[in-house]
């Protein structure tokens, strides 16, 4: 794989963080992959019958072709639980359109997604918001409004400034204004985080 097949954010956790973990970074492809899937198609059958798909080659440990060759590192049958875990909670989400129930979902499928990364032997956290918002940012999600309310009085328990900043500005910037972030503004965003932690705190 290579950067371009990972969500922005995850592509710099990497450089950053995960040069040479295998397993965080087929993680973080497999997350990327299955986050872009929804929008690609309207056929919402066409999607799960692709992540029903992908699950069986992980689960008889074919991976032999472009796709699955990448998640060879979950061979391991404790790694290879969790990770048909992980998809099997994010086939639940397709089925949900309350936004409280799909972050409820979130939460079991961050839980899923950390503990693989543990097994890794690192010590990093995803926060369940980042993974939340990350969903939402490549789904395009339409109702900001309910979105915003949801969480207006909610404390973000964010520990990674890669993720951090990147759920300051998805209410900054997508939220508020309906805009996409370029990763320029986001980079200018990050370099005042490392700098000067205190001024990002009024995004």
């Amino acid at each position: 794989m290579n950067s371009s097949d990972l969500f922005y954010v995850r592509n710099l956790q990497t450089k950053f963080y995960f040069k040479k973990n295998e397993i965080v970074r087929s993680l973080f492809f497999l997350e990327n992959y299955l986050f872009s899937l929804p929008k690609l198609t309207e056929e919402i059958l066409v999607v799960k019958l692709r992540i029903k798909w992908i699950h069986e080659q992980i689960k008889i440990n074919n991976f032999n072709n472009e796709l699955t060759s990448n998640f060879v590192v979950f061979k391991d049958s404790v790694l290879k639980e969790k990770v048909l875990k992980f998809i099997e909670y994010f086939s639940q989400i397709l089925d949900e359109t309350n936004l409280v129930n799909i972050f409820n979902i979130f939460k079991k499928l961050n839980t899923e997604f950390n503990s693989i990364i543990t097994k890794s032997e690192s010590n990093f956290l995803s926060s369940v918001y980042f993974q939340f918002f990350q969903y939402l940012y490549k789904e395009n999600f339409k109702n900001r409004k309910e979105l915003q309310n949801l969480f207006l009085n909610t404390q973000l328990k964010i520990n990674d400034n890669f993720e951090y900043v990147f759920a300051k500005l998805f209410f900054k910037f997508f939220i508020k204004k309906n805009k996409k972030l370029s990763r320029t503004i986001y980079l200018f965003y990050l370099l005042v985080c490392f700098f000067k932690k205190d001024e990002i705190k009024s995004c």
